[in-house]
């Protein structure tokens, strides 16, 4: 496997990794954002 393909891959796996906790872990009581709106979907 080239190189390459680590370096490029690694921002996608990072970014990945940070959305997904962003939308697990809960907002604070009463404040509603993005995150919140996609848990709730998800939910449905």
């Amino acid at each position: 496997m080239p190189h390459w393909w680590l370096e490029a891959r690694l921002p996608i796996i990072v970014f990945g990794v940070l959305f997904t906790l962003w939308v697990l872990i809960p907002a604070p009581e009463g404040e509603s954002d993005f995150a919140s709106r996609l848990r709730n979907r998800f939910r449905k």
